[in-house]
């Protein structure tokens, strides 16, 4: 009786994609191998899948709803759309909604149709339930077939009953719902699980009548607000008004099923976050970045492609996230406030990514893919590298999936600054076109940004370029004096080319200067610190920042090399210097030849998960540590230059997979 009871609250919620028997399976796991069910349920928990789950009928292996890129057939809502569902998707994924469907209970027919909101029932019969999205299924033919009979006299209870804060710095205020309503008659769709969020706190605790708990991975509420949040808010947006695709939070999601049944999601911990007016690295940035770039390519050999290089997606979380291998985790323990990030696919969600950042004091710098610029099917270079058109709808596509919060009216704040693109000065040929693809890029960007309406928490922007000496210009300050000369002019030659918006004070406002080295500190310092303290990029007409996008020296010890940049980014000699971030988190065995010089951790021989990512199930191994050129640990170096001492970090080393079906 309970187990059917729950299975109808679950559809009521939305939960049509959730399989009867994975309910069961919930509680006594007594699915045979290879049934449905049992795929379903062990996809929702992480868990990995075997042979005989991959040669089987791919919505039964891969669940339903998720878009995977690579795959020959889709489970997902809009397949039948586009012509490329899977042979079992009827079965799977139709199969399971209907049957969910038709069994629930007309519950309209059983409550009555009445005026006040009952916080107690999944769904509503209110005459405002379909202002709120919560209307029980027969509320049309229970409560509306004859509206002379079923007439109702309103009153003046608020439908959601809850409070609306509103904080300034020095004074709370708090109004309620009901009086929100009274003046706005879309007060809704400003709000996120009933409480407006117009302050530096998403909700106060302290007002919440009980203690707030966030669902854990794998049980029934984490797999309710996984299917909203991958799958139920694209077939049913409406059942989610207040929620954004791709772009809210899993709290936020397990807020609204809270408010819907509380018996099934309890009240979550909500995450706070701060709101500003200018870029923090163009701030008082009182503390070094002490940085880290990141692209940790799960693959141990070179003869196998890398399908998807973005690594700030849920399912990497296999990496990066406490679930996983525990990425983030480590790099904090190591002293590490910095990510530098490199792909970014415009198809994904990276807000569960930036919240785990966020929740650990971390800042994140990333990058626009090359994928505009020079590769898909009609990069830039093709016409003459005008990538505005590219450029703009990949980065609204951006601020569309986590970038930015709030009803896309802030950067998240865990988000720092923007690469445009990394060391274009070796990329754009001719070189003359790196002002026209640089300019028009950032034109996209802030026309994206306008048409969002985001004003808060601005982000730092910066074109990252190498180390390289072009004729008689200094390294790497060249290359930056040229891209300020266009920006002035940018009409003129060689970038040819009317901007939309204010590129210039854009770049008086919110650009900070970024650059590439292997060149061991000292170098670094003689090089380029102590000619752009003289440049005009620090004078009186202006104060732009600096920081270093990649450095690591592989021909000199790393534990006497990386304390220098530190001291310096603290040091008054070079106060628009930021710090740098370490090149790099792992080594990357596909790239092969140099570039399996710098990373600071290898992999072992323990492999701790598979990772179904982007149409291939990836093998995520145990790290080790790799050493300097002198046989030093680059992870103890870098800890102690970080100010954590030196002592190799702790790593996760078990358990490990008896076997494993990932690629490596």
């Amino acid at each position: 009786f309970l187990d059917s009871v729950m299975a109808r609250f679950l559809a009521l919620l939305g939960l049509c994609a959730v399989a009867e028997e994975t309910l069961d399976a919930l509680n006594d796991d007594s699915c045979l191998a290879g049934d449905p069910c049992e795929l379903s349920l062990r996809q929702l928990r992480g868990e990995r899948i075997s042979q005989l789950d991959v040669d089987g009928p791919l919505c039964a292996a891969y669940g339903c709803g998720q878009f995977v890129r690579g795959h020959p057939c889709q489970c997902t809502a809009q397949c039948a759309k586009y012509g490329n569902c899977c042979s079992d998707y009827k079965d799977i994924c139709e199969g399971t909604s209907k049957k969910l469907k038709a069994e629930a209970i007309p519950l309209c027919a059983n409550l009555g149709c009445t005026s006040k909101y009952q916080s107690n029932q999944p769904c509503q019969c209110t005459p405002k339930c379909s202002k709120f999205g919560n209307c029980c299924s027969d509320y049309t033919e229970a409560c509306l077939a004859d509206t002379e009979e079923t007439k109702i006299t309103t009153s003046s209870e608020p439908e959601v009953e809850t409070t609306t804060v509103s904080t300034t710095t020095e004074e709370t205020s708090v109004k309620s719902t009901e009086e929100k309503e009274a003046g706005d008659d879309n007060a809704w769709k400003d709000t996120v699980d009933g409480v407006l969020h117009i302050n530096d706190d998403w909700i106060k605790q302290d007002t919440l009548d009980s203690k707030c708990e966030t669902a854990k991975r794998g049980d029934e509420c984490w797999v309710a607000v996984s299917w909203a949040m991958a799958d139920g808010i694209y077939e049913h947006p409406e059942w989610w008004p207040e929620l954004q695709p791709g772009a809210s939070s899993f709290e936020e999601f397990q807020a609204h099923q809270h408010l819907m049944n509380n018996t099934l999601c309890p009240q979550p911990c909500m995450l706070r976050y701060k709101q500003y007016s200018v870029p923090t690295y163009r701030s008082n940035h009182q503390y070094p970045m002490k940085g880290v770039s990141y692209g940790a390519s799960p693959l141990k050999n070179t003869g196998v492609l890398l399908t998807d290089d973005d690594f700030m997606t849920d399912i990497t979380g296999a990496m990066w996230d406490s679930w996983g291998r525990g990425d983030l985790d480590l790099l904090k323990s190591m002293g590490v406030n910095t990510l530098r990030m490199y792909g970014n696919d415009l198809n994904y969600s990276h807000r569960s990514f930036l919240d785990g950042a966020w929740k650990r004091d971390m800042d994140i710098i990333v990058g626009l893919s090359d994928w505009g610029f020079i590769q898909g099917p009609d990069p830039c270079d093709r016409n003459g590298y005008e990538c505005f058109s590219q450029v703009y709808e990949a980065y609204k596509n951006n601020l569309l999936k986590g970038f930015a919060i709030r009803n896309y009216t802030m950067y998240h704040p865990a988000l720092k600054a923007l690469i445009i693109s990394n060391e274009p000065d070796l990329k754009v040929h001719p070189r003359t076109s790196v002002c026209r693809a640089m300019i028009t890029s950032l034109d996209a960007i802030l026309q994206a940004e306008k048409d969002l309406n985001i004003t808060e928490n601005p982000i730092a922007l910066t074109v990252t370029f190498s180390f390289a000496a072009f004729g008689r210009n200094p390294p790497g300050l060249g290359q930056m004096q040229e891209l300020y000369a266009c920006l002035q002019h940018p009409e003129a030659p060689p970038t040819y080319y009317r901007p939309k918006n204010d590129v210039l004070s854009a770049f008086r406002k919110r650009w900070v200067h970024s650059f590439n080295t292997a060149a061991p500190g000292h170098v670094v310092e003689e090089l380029f610190l102590d000619k752009y303290k003289k440049s005009i990029f620090w004078s009186d007409e202006m104060k732009i920042p600096l920081f270093i996008g990649e450095y690591h020296s592989v021909h000199v010890g790393a534990k006497d090399d990386l304390p220098i940049l530190v001291e310096d980014a603290l040091s008054a000699t070079y106060p628009f210097f930021l710090g740098y971030n370490f090149f790099e988190f792992s080594v990357r065995y596909d790239k092969g030849g140099s570039e399996k010089k710098f990373g600071m951790f290898g992999y072992g021989d323990c492999p701790l998960l598979d990772m179904n990512y982007s149409g291939m199930v990836y093998t995520i191994w145990d790290l080790v540590p790799a050493p300097d050129k002198y046989g030093y640990p680059l992870s103890m170096a870098l800890s102690n230059a970080y100010g954590k001492g030196s002592n190799l970090p702790k790593l996760r080393k078990a358990p490990c997979l008896e076997e494993t079906l990932g690629v490596s």
